[in-house]
């Protein structure tokens, strides 16, 4: 009987030539032809089986050579880092205030929030190695099932280990002990949370215990990272972090804002030149300066976005990305400055996304289309974009809109609107109401403000008054106040206070 010649061969990474030739079993007694065969038809396997492993091992170490593209680009310094000077500032500002407060409160806590690529995440990596700390990140653990076992038999009944304690032991032992993986004696422990547990998402109570303890015992400051989101009930910023809470624990709140074009501009620059080196010519290709502008029109601030449509539009051997051309609106009084013509990736892109200065300029100075019977930025849209912080957002209108109105007839209207949103807003049984009450404010702002006063003017933040610090009324109230005055401590500062400071300072 003639050998049986085999058509397929094995080429799975784990066999080796010496695996193969240990395993041959020994040649039977044959006649000589036939032993002949059979030794050429082995040394042809061991050939093949030689040069498959050559191939396996040389894609298995090009794989391991290969690392991650997005670390080619990652900022070093403060310098390449594509956010505003005044939010790094910032964020300067609480390292070092952690540094001044190590030993008397070292858990130190901040809030960091913005919309999705903005640099949060990256600004705390490069100032936690520019302050010398050692940075420590929470991740979602995956569930395992713990379960006795005797020999390799299973016994008992097994238990999955609680979510709410494996978060606990994170932020507390590591904040005390150091890491046994080559951590230096002279770094101080940084923590950061990004990656939320899922417990937390539906116990806000759990929560603030969980920070109470860890202020109280913690050794080590800890950065929170929100991302925005329209959805309240997936905005971490409003659900967990509530006015309240960061009042009682001192929590810094440091919001970051979009990216600028012009910060991606350069950022883009920076990428660019990182592409053209020589260590990255044999992946990538500089792409045109077409396609560069159309990525940062696309990217709408999100510079992550930018950053990944700029990999698939520069690599070697991908066929071109297609652009089209935005469209120009055709109001005249719109196009007496002459704009460079912009284009956008045809099939990638991000929604538009809208920051507080841009809505509060749509509403103060509202512009129309089709003969003036249209609002050219629909105020639902406005609204839906801060449907997660429906009263911050009122709080602006309303210690801005007074400087924006030329006549008090038009106030009159716009006042009546902003009244009708605080009472809606006071409703707490019906979550719906609070959209409601944002429309009303910003509608009744949009539609009554017929003469808009359109010269540059500065954006004030609205005033917090602290009644717990003005619970007793002053002495130069009882002054002013018409005798016998029964005015409570919350009546006074609401209404009463700005003018008692008023007729103070006139009789001084």
């Amino acid at each position: 009987m003639s050998v049986r010649k085999k058509w397929v061969t094995s080429a799975f990474n784990q066999i080796s030539t010496m695996d193969a030739k240990g395993a041959t079993p020994p040649a039977a007694e044959c006649s000589d032809g036939r032993l002949s065969k059979s030794k050429n038809l082995k040394r042809k396997l061991s050939d093949d089986l030689g040069t498959v492993q050559k191939i396996v091992n040389k894609n298995v170490t090009e794989n391991m050579s290969q690392k991650n593209w997005l670390n080619t680009f990652a900022p070093s310094n403060v310098n390449e880092l594509a956010i505003q000077p005044k939010k790094i500032a910032e964020l300067r500002e609480w390292f070092q205030h952690c540094d001044s407060m190590r030993n008397k409160q070292p858990a130190q806590i901040c809030l960091l929030s913005g919309p999705s690529g903005c640099g949060k995440t990256a600004a705390v990596y490069v100032l936690s190695k520019e302050f010398q700390f050692y940075l420590q990140e929470w991740i979602n653990p995956i569930d395992q099932e713990i379960i006795y076992n005797l020999g390799d038999q299973g016994y008992g009944e097994g238990y999955k280990n609680s979510q709410s304690e494996s978060f606990k032991s994170f932020l507390f032992k590591a904040s005390r002990y150091r890491s046994i993986l080559g951590i230096t004696n002279d770094k101080r422990r940084l923590l950061m949370v990004e990656d939320f547990p899922n417990f937390l998402l539906k116990d806000g109570d759990a929560f603030q215990e969980i920070l109470e303890d860890y202020q109280n015992y913690g050794k080590s400051p800890i950065i929170f990272i929100v991302t925005d989101s329209k959805s309240r009930g997936l905005n971490i910023n409003y659900n967990l972090f509530t006015d309240q809470l960061k009042q009682k624990l001192l929590i810094q709140h440091i919001n970051f804002n979009a990216i600028a074009s012009t910060l991606m501009q350069k950022a883009m620059k920076r990428f660019c030149s990182i592409i053209a080196m020589q260590t990255e010519k044999e992946m990538y290709k500089v792409p045109a300066t077409v396609i560069i502008d159309s990525i940062v029109v696309s990217a709408q601030g999100d510079i992550r976005n930018a950053l990944i449509n700029l990999h698939f539009a520069a690599l070697n051997g991908v066929p071109g990305v297609l652009v089209t051309s935005l469209d120009k609106p055709k109001d005249s009084k719109l196009m007496i400055k002459k704009r460079k013509s912009q284009n956008s990736l045809k099939s990638i892109g991000k929604d538009e996304s809208i920051t507080m200065m841009h809505a509060l300029g749509r509403v103060f100075n509202p512009k129309y289309v089709d003969n003036q019977e249209r609002f050219l930025h629909s105020p639902e849209d406005i609204a839906d974009a801060f449907v997660t912080e429906p009263k911050k957002f009122t709080d602006m209108l309303q210690t801005n809109y007074l400087s924006h109105f030329r006549e008090i007839e038009y106030i009159a209207p716009a006042s009546n609107g902003l009244s009708l949103s605080d009472l809606l807003f006071q409703e707490y049984r019906e979550d719906t109401l609070a959209h409601v009450g944002l429309n009303i404010a910003i509608r009744s702002l949009m539609v009554t403000n017929k003469q808009p006063i359109t010269a540059w003017l500065p954006v004030k933040a609205p005033k917090r008054l602290l009644l717990d610090h003005q619970a007793k009324l002053p002495k130069e109230a009882a002054h002013h106040l018409i005798k016998p005055y029964n005015v409570s401590s919350n009546l006074y500062n609401t209404d009463y206070h700005t003018y008692v400071k008023i007729l103070s300072q006139q009789n001084k």
